[in-house]
């Protein structure tokens, strides 16, 4: 079961369980939906983030990836919240340590898919940052590509086709191999261009007609 917390700005979606730490006055469990700060209510664009998986942050304590996140949004001036979704939502602070092909578990891929529904009904417009790397394509874990862009075949809804609406698929970068790099590798001065811009056209191609069926 799914417990939404909204205090103070931040947003934190996560699996309830009999088994949790308690950090910062936060229950840290192994299942994270969303985590997001809304910081200027006058903005109404938004910025989205799509990673593999989540790490340990929590509202106020955040771990690398998303300071960089939350940093981008703020220094940008472009937006009034970030938020921060992944394509598995199972905490593992190293990509290795996830479920594979065998063990994943498509209940938490189905309530994940309700709080990012649930999330953006609440959003007019946001510039989506890709930035799932190139793990998406793990062999011990293909399952992840079927949950962010679907597959028929095994009935499995993806994430992208929630995204119909005023979304802008985004990135810093390309890695060598074609995918979109993760946040840790911006720098200072990147900027987030779209997918286009930076020779994703495949991926961008593939994500406008994901959402299109």
């Amino acid at each position: 079961m799914s417990k939404k917390i909204v205090k103070n700005g931040w947003v934190y979606n996560y699996d309830v369980s009999d088994e949790y730490r308690r950090k910062y006055d936060c229950e840290l469990t192994d299942v994270r939906y969303v985590l997001g700060e809304q910081f200027d209510t006058d903005k109404r664009n938004v910025l989205v983030c799509i990673g593999i998986n989540p790490s340990m942050a929590l509202p106020n304590f955040l771990d690398p990836t998303l300071r960089r996140v939350q940093d981008y949004a703020k220094r940008s001036g472009e937006y009034g919240a970030w938020y921060m979704l992944n394509v598995y939502p199972q905490r593992a602070t190293n990509p290795n340590n996830m479920d594979t092909d065998h063990t994943y578990d498509i209940e938490i891929h189905l309530r994940n898919l309700a709080a990012i529904e649930e999330l953006l009904s609440t959003i007019e417009r946001a510039d989506v940052w890709c930035a799932w790397g190139a793990v998406i394509d793990d062999t011990k874990r293909t399952y992840l590509s079927d949950l962010l862009f679907g597959n028929e075949d095994k009935n499995i809804q993806g994430i992208i086709s929630l995204f119909s609406g005023s979304y802008h698929f985004k990135a810093y970068g390309a890695t060598t191999k074609g995918y979109p790099k993760h946040p840790l590798l911006i720098g200072k001065e990147a900027k987030l261009r779209s997918l286009n811009e930076i020779g994703l056209k495949e991926l961008s191609d593939r994500i406008i007609n994901n959402i299109k069926k």
